[in-house]
């Protein structure tokens, strides 16, 4: 996570908004906007016309769809140093909303349009992000469509330690995670009180808990094993 948040500050240190909301532009960088968003605030919706690159700067945010009937499902959960495009396409337009409290950083404007007009340091940070947000996306559909629940649930708890570069002390990782069982579920295209009882049977084998939003996993090797968890879809290769 610390490695691409920096590139693409970095990319972008060419312009920067005032904590109000201003953007400026300074010469040869992208118009780049400050935000902060509250709990549970809609940064993006499915049909409004807004286009931008989105980065979290802090805070946990829920990128997914809305279904006509009302339910959600959840794509990605973005975390600081993450990269969105917003509005890249007609249909395909994703709801974004905040978990927690949000800060961002946005490049207004068509997002292949910025892509192809931005400066290379820029352009390569945001195709780099963009990658890690589609691996991630398919990894999940991988686990929605291949995966039992536990193993599901497991394997989103072992990305997330991984993506917040926890490290393991004897064998365990604990973190603060601002989800709520509903958010998992629609992750997970479980219900929640099935993610209830999926957390239960992880407590109880005495592998991993989730209590008052702290996410422990007492046993990472374990876990690892029981879900075949390879993490290399979450870090990209480097063409030499």
């Amino acid at each position: 996570m610390a490695e691409h948040f920096g590139e693409f500050l970095k990319a972008l240190d060419a312009g920067v908004s005032s904590p109000a909301g201003r953007g400026r532009k300074e010469e040869g960088g992208p118009t780049v906007w400050r935000r902060n968003y509250a709990v549970g605030e809609t940064i993006a919706e499915d049909e409004e016309n807004k286009q931008a690159f989105l980065l979290i700067t802090s805070g946990w945010v829920a990128s997914g769809k809305m279904l006509t009937n009302g339910s959600r499902i959840v794509l990605d959960f973005l975390l600081p140093g993450d990269v969105v495009g917003i509005g890249a396409t007609e249909w395909a337009r994703e709801v974004i909303t905040a978990l927690s409290p949000v800060s961002t950083m946005e490049v207004p404007g068509a997002p292949l349009e910025t892509l192809l007009k931005a400066p290379q340091t820029v352009s390569r940070a945001l195709i780099r992000n963009v990658a890690r947000h589609n691996a991630r996306i398919a990894e999940h559909m991988v686990s929605i469509g291949r995966r039992g629940a536990v193993e599901r649930t497991a394997h989103l708890l072992l990305e997330l330690a991984c993506r917040l570069e926890i490290k393991p002390d004897n064998g365990r990782v604990r973190f603060q995670c601002p989800l709520t069982q509903a958010d998992l579920a629609d992750a997970l295209g479980l219900t929640a009180v099935h993610v209830n009882r999926v957390l239960k049977e992880l407590r109880e084998n005495g592998l991993a808990s989730f209590r008052n939003g702290i996410v422990e996993i007492r046993d990472v090797d374990r876990l690892t094993e029981l879900v075949d968890f390879d993490a290399s879809y979450l870090t990209l290769r480097t063409v030499k």
